[in-house]
């Protein structure tokens, strides 16, 4: 994928092709260094009907603890919780809710 800028990345985003959704979502978690913004898209995605970028989301979660180390766990955590319950996503739960107790500090 090309360089995208973050208005690019979120008209890709806002897309409604699964495709160019879960590539842009891939693009910002390891090319953007705005870590808040990128969190902020993947909990606003966490509520897509769409298994695949709901699941991508939640692992990005994971992937933004691992490379900044920092994550807004008032936000992230009750988050999460809500999809552990959901058998599609629970081991994705599991591993973001894994990356952020190794990879961030002070976590609750």
């Amino acid at each position: 994928m090309d360089r995208l800028t973050k208005a690019q990345a979120e008209v890709l985003l806002n897309s409604k092709n699964e495709e160019d959704v879960t590539k842009a979502l891939l693009y910002i978690c390891f090319n953007f260094e705005d870590s808040v913004w990128v969190q902020n898209i993947c909990l606003k995605l966490l509520d897509c009907e769409n298994e695949n970028i709901c699941g991508l989301a939640i692992t990005c979660i994971g992937h933004i603890a691992r490379i900044h180390s920092t994550i807004d766990q008032a936000k992230v955590l009750p988050a999460l919780k809500e999809k552990i319950n959901d058998s599609r996503f629970a081991g994705r739960v599991a591993d973001a809710l894994d990356d952020i107790n190794m990879f961030v500090k002070n976590t609750i």
